[in-house]
């Protein structure tokens, strides 16, 4: 799934439900997405998933209300939910639900996030940037028929 879906599903309904309690943001940042896969991930299975995501995308941005239900009713989020009144579509920002395909990651924010890591020690800096990022997009697959 692209970061930025997940992501919003991890943040999202919690920020619905805080704010209909009377909650404000102090700040508020995006994620820009980000894909995962293991090293022997072969390229057919990594460019159907990125089309998957990238159809995802397509899908939740043509109608966002649509698939709200799957934050609202995900179990953790709606146990805790119920306690507090719930939350309908209706109460979602719907700005703030940002999806969009991905995108390789530009040099200065992958040498930005490198040495912020560093600095705050979560990198020894023994490793080099370039180690850590592995900044290809799928091209797509190949139908085997083709």
């Amino acid at each position: 799934m692209n970061g930025e879906v997940a992501a919003a599903a991890l943040m999202e309904p919690w920020i619905t439900l805080a704010e209909k309690l009377g909650c404000r943001p102090v700040c508020e940042g995006h994620y820009l997405g980000a894909e995962n896969a293991s090293d022997n991930m072969d390229e057919a299975t990594f460019a159907a998933i990125n089309r998957a995501v990238a159809k995802a995308v397509d899908r939740i941005n043509a109608d966002k209300r649509r698939y709200l239900r799957y934050l609202i009713d995900e179990p953790r989020f709606a146990a805790v939910a119920s306690r507090f009144g719930g939350i309908t579509p209706e109460d979602f920002h719907l700005p703030r639900l940002r999806y969009s395909y991905n995108t390789p990651y530009t040099d200065e924010i992958v040498e930005d996030t490198y040495h912020w890591m560093v600095r705050w020690g979560l990198l020894d800096g023994a490793a080099c940037s370039a180690d850590l990022v592995d900044n290809r997009l799928a091209e797509p697959a190949v139908a085997a028929d083709d």
